[in-house]
Parts: C-alpha cells; structure tokens; sequence
C-alpha cells in the first residue's frame, strides 16, 4: 500500500498532472451525464422508453464512429485547433436537439440531433491520453497516470448521473442536457488551452488506413470491451425503468451513481496491490467477477436495495478498465497508442448503444428488470470467454508500424 502511496505522490509532484487530471473531471462528467440526460429528456418529451433507447443509441452510434476521425485529424493539425471546432459544432448540435425536443419530438428527428451530437463530441479522452508519453517520462509512473485517468471515468460516472437526476428533478432533464452541453463546452475548451496540449506533436507515420487494428490483440480487447459496454448500456436503461416502476425515472440515477461509487473503489484496491499474474489472466477474472456481481442486481426488491447492491456490481468496472489500458499500450504496434485508445472508446460507445438497443427491445416486450439484469451480466460472461480464448493474442508481440519519430509522441 506504501508503494502505491510513492506512486501517486511522484504522480502528482508533475507540474501539469493536476490540471490535466482536474480538466479530464471537467471535460468527462458531460459525456457521462449527457446518455442519461437526453434519455430521461426523451422519456419526458414522449412518454415512450423504447424511442429513448433508439434515442440514445443513434448518439452512441455516432459518436462510436466519429471518435477515430476524430483522432486522425488531432493527428494531422493538432490538439487545440481540432478540438475547439469540434466543440463549436458539438454546441450547435446540442442546441438543435433541445429545440426539436421541445417543439417536436419526432422520434427520427431525435435520433438524427442525438447522432450529430455524438458525431460531433470531441475526443477529450484521447487527446489526454495522448499527452501522458510527453507529459511523463517515466513508464512506472505513467502506468499509475493511466489508472488514475480510469478513476477520473469513475468519478464522471458517480458525479455525472448526480448531476442530471438533481438538475431533472428540480429544472426538467432540458436544463440537465443544456448544462451537459455548456460544461463540455467549458472543459474541452479549458484543456486545449493547457500549454501541453498547444505544444502536442502528432506523430507522422506510414502504416495504412488499419493501423491498430493490424494487432490481433487490440481486436480482442475492443470484442471485449464492446461487451463490456453492452452491459453498462442495458444497466442505465435497467436503472431508469426499475426506478420508473415505484418512484421516479430519474431516481435511476442514484444507481448508477452507486455503481460508479463502487467502480472508483474497485479500482482504488485494485491499484494499491502490485500484481504477479498476467494481465490477460487477471481480466478474465474480472469479468466473471463483473457478470456475478451484476446478476445480483435482479434479486433487488425496491429502488434503496438496487442502489445498495450496485456499489458491489460496479466493483469491477474501473479494474477492468486499467487492465485494458494496461494491454492496450502491450498489444497496441508501435506509433498507434493514441488511435487504439481511440478505437476503445469506439468500442465502448458502440457496445452501449447495442445494450441500449437490447435494453430498449426487452422493455418493448414486456421483460422484466430481471431479465434485463441477467442479460446485462450475460454480456460480461461472453467477454470472458473471449479474453480467454484471445489469451495468446493478448500476450503476443504486436506487429511493427513505420514511425517517423522513434518517441511515439501523439501515438
């Protein structure tokens, strides 16, 4: 526990470390809140779950898609620049969602300003992942940067949902996606302003259009984490229709605060402890710990159970998440970090829309909770088995990529 102690303390001895990790909080807690946001504004404005799961898979979907362009143009022009007209277009497309909202929420014209919002979303995580290698020289403790930025998703998660169900309750979930929008707004336009991120050189390298997706072992981990973000898309649908079903919807929000409270403590443990095993034998374990400890969400009988269990269900999320930073910078070839992190957050946002999809399907069945529970846990058992049959994968030497700077910087 000392170890880790030193390692957070000569972490945060570097000069930039706490701004950047203060503007990560910043510009993270919008992307959080804002799935939750425009699904309660849409379940407001029609009344109907199954559109607000269309809703918000179309923004998952976009942004899934447009987060690598996204990250090939912070690499040809730069971090400031990209990620400031990025953040301009983003304010337009939140405005013409909010509008259509409330003037008609037609679901096709939703789903069509819910798209360009994800589309246009500006790739904050990347970027600041990108800016670790110049930020910090030293690999040990870049590794504790990485699982510290995995904790800054934990607390966008806690603080996110927080936000949105207070901002709901009081204003309506319009002002809970208008504020989304104005600190997005904010924290992407902070953090390009940092003298790290003004002074990021991409790195120039010849490698084809495939780039990390040349690596088998990045393909496994992005099936992975695809699965992995199916379970969290079904949870905040699961969330919202339990708590729908006895109080309010928006009282989903304190489960999923919950399970990110237990997220951020789970990855607290996790990083105090060095570790023997292999990190491709420890994120199989994880998953069935994940699967096991979501299936327990189906025996809540009421919304202050479902809350108190999801701290345990969340437990694994943010292990998890640092265990694939971990093999994502081993299988990732060389001068292609930044677009494989790029491409897991593609995974991630696609695999939430598939679980909003199945989510938005089994309600419009008439399944219960139950079910959507015990289906959310399936999708992190099927991960498991495909970490485990990707084991040599994971543990292989990448394939080389031509690189024009042997630092990898912006890589």
């Amino acid at each position: 526990m000392s170890g880790a102690a030193s390692a957070y303390r000569r972490l945060w001895r570097h000069r930039w470390v706490p701004s950047l990790l203060l503007v990560g909080v910043c510009a993270r807690v919008p992307l959080q809140a804002c799935t939750f946001a425009v699904l309660l504004l849409t379940v407001e404005r029609t009344g109907s779950y199954a559109v607000a799961g269309v809703v918000t898979a179309a923004g998952g979907v976009a942004y899934a898609a447009g987060v690598p362009v996204h990250g090939r143009l912070v690499d040809r022009f730069g971090q400031t620049w990209s990620l400031t007209i990025a953040t301009g277009i983003n304010a337009a497309a939140f405005t013409g969602l909010l509008i259509t909202a409330y003037r008609e929420p037609a679901t096709g014209a939703l789903a069509a300003w819910s798209a360009a919002v994800g589309l246009s979303l500006p790739p904050v995580a990347a970027a600041a992942r990108a800016l670790w290698s110049q930020v910090i020289a030293d690999e040990g403790i870049r590794r504790t940067a990485l699982a510290v930025d995995a904790m800054v998703l934990d607390v966008a998660l806690i603080a996110g949902p927080l936000l949105v169900s207070a901002v709901s309750a009081v204003a309506g979930p319009g002002w809970a996606v208008g504020g989304c929008a104005v600190i997005l707004l904010g924290g992407t336009l902070w953090f390009s302003s940092l003298p790290p991120s003004r002074s990021w050189t991409p790195a120039r390298r010849a490698g084809g259009l495939a780039g990390p997706l040349r690596s088998m072992g990045i393909v496994v981990l992005l099936i992975v984490t695809v699965l992995a973000g199916a379970l969290l898309g079904i949870l905040r649908v699961a969330f919202v229709e339990f708590a729908g079903q006895t109080t309010e919807p928006a009282a989903g929000g304190l489960a999923l605060a919950a399970f990110g409270v237990g997220s951020l403590i789970g990855g607290l443990v996790y990083g105090a402890r060095p570790w023997r095993s292999d990190a491709s034998v420890r994120m199989r374990i994880i998953l069935a710990g994940y699967a096991g400890g979501v299936v327990l969400l189906a025996a809540a009988p009421n919304v202050p159970a479902l809350v108190t269990l999801s701290v345990p269900a969340g437990f694994f999320l943010a292990p998890l998440v640092i265990c694939t930073f971990e093999l994502t910078g081993r299988c990732a070839p060389e001068g292609t970090l930044t677009e494989a992190f790029a491409w897991g957050i593609t995974a991630t946002f696609a695999g939430s829309a598939l679980g909003n999809l199945v989510a938005a399907a089994l309600v419009d069945a008439g399944t219960s909770t139950t079910v959507m529970f015990v289906a959310a846990a399936g999708f992190s058992a099927l991960a498991a088995v495909t970490a485990a049959l990707g084991t040599k994968l994971l543990t292989a030497e990448p394939p080389s990529v031509v690189t024009d700077q042997s630092s990898g910087k912006g890589a």
